[in-house]
């Protein structure tokens, strides 16, 4: 029970009750004045008068909720204050609040509802007229001004109704946008599909024919170079798919590819992992190395890295010679054997790749580890 009173009462708006309110209190005035006015015609006028004029104004608390019902509430309390009371003044507070209730029901209602609430509001001016101490020609008043406030209730509808229907055209011009901006998303995206097509058909033809040519030359010496040709060009043809690739699984269409980091980039994962105090030292006659070795040098280095300790003293040593590429790495090493030893399977799996070797050991708490990668000499 104490829930239900909770809803109903929720339902109630604050203007409602504020309305109410303020109708109540200047209700209860009207009916004082009348119960003690000197006038000789409303000397016996009772008590009464007070408590029963609620069943005027206590209906302005459904205005929003139904406003006919309000209407019909306002009618029986008329009938019922003057039946018992008579004749006595109402017409001061009994006009505000029909005008109020059939404003809420043309600005609520729609046809023939907004229709009967005017024809209500009509009813309940009349009563007043009838049993109101100034006479029916009081309702001659009131009943225009009740009809304006109806009609000012029909042009709110009007307008509440336009600017519904208006919001509801901007959804579906938004909804309209948005699918007009995904189809076009779409549509770049099958153009990319196509240009990776493309790509793929002209590259792999170049290397079928790149591959006949170092089938020849096997015999002239020169395969070793063909095949570095066929690995560079490989390594352009994998940056050229990730970036397309990329562009088609971004969702702003921004390809979020960067380029692959090479073993000029070493000094600077050094800082970046280390701190500015490891040392990195170059041997040897440094050169441009296949793409994919020198990728793999640098992987190799992060994972050694990894799996040292944070502790200052890491050391890089890269070592040119002709025919191997050698990285060595030496630091603290990792108290937890567990990152240390999952980093240096990855680095192993690095250079099992490329037919090369990785040997590591651990002296007084330091850590070593050399990699060993073999190069094609390339003419």
């Amino acid at each position: 029970m104490t829930s239900q009173t909770v809803r109903t009462s929720e339902r109630f708006g604050r203007l409602d009750i504020a309305l109410t309110i303020l109708f109540v209190a200047l209700g209860t005035l009207l009916m004082f004045a009348n119960v003690n006015d000197p006038d000789e015609g409303m000397k016996d006028v009772s008590v009464l008068a007070v408590p029963l004029f609620l069943l005027v104004t206590l209906p302005l608390l459904w205005r929003s909720i139904s406003p006919l019902i309000a209407l019909g509430g306002v009618i029986g309390g008329l009938v019922v204050h003057s039946i018992v009371i008579g004749e006595i003044i109402r017409c001061g507070v009994a006009f505000p609040v029909i005008a109020i209730l059939a404003f809420a029901a043309a600005a609520r209602l729609e046809g023939r509802d907004a229709q009967l609430g005017l024809g209500l509001a009509v009813v309940a001016a009349l009563i007043v007229g009838v049993g109101d101490f100034l006479g029916v020609g009081v309702a001659g008043v009131g009943i225009p001004v009740i009809v304006i406030a109806w009609g000012l209730g029909k042009l709110a509808h009007a307008r509440g109704r336009m600017a519904v229907e208006l919001h509801a055209r901007n959804e579906e011009l938004r909804r309209t946008r948005d699918e007009r901006a995904r189809l076009e998303v779409a549509t770049d995206r099958a153009q990319l599909s196509e240009d990776l097509d493309r790509l793929l058909h002209h590259r792999l033809d170049e290397l079928a024919a790149m591959a006949d040519r170092g089938a020849s030359a096997v015999a002239d010496g020169t395969a070793a170079a063909v095949l570095a040709g066929i690995e560079n060009e490989s390594r352009a043809t994998l940056d050229e798919m990730r970036r397309l690739v990329g562009v088609l699984r971004s969702d702003d269409g921004a390809a979020a590819v960067a380029p692959q980091p090479t073993l000029t980039s070493l000094e600077a994962l050094l800082v970046r992992t280390k701190g500015s105090d490891a040392r990195l030292t170059i041997d040897g006659d440094p050169r441009a190395l296949p793409a994919g070795v020198e990728l793999s040098a640098y992987r190799v280095v992060e994972h050694l890295l990894a799996g040292l300790d944070d502790a200052p003293g890491a050391e890089v040593h890269v070592r040119f010679t002709s025919d191997t590429l050698e990285v060595a790495v030496a630091g603290p090493a990792r108290r937890r054997g567990g990152d240390a030893g999952a980093a240096l399977a990855r680095a192993r799996e690095r250079v099992e790749l490329h037919r090369g070797s990785l040997n590591t050991s651990v002296s007084g708490g330091r850590s070593e580890a050399v990699a060993a990668l073999p190069l094609l000499s390339v003419a």
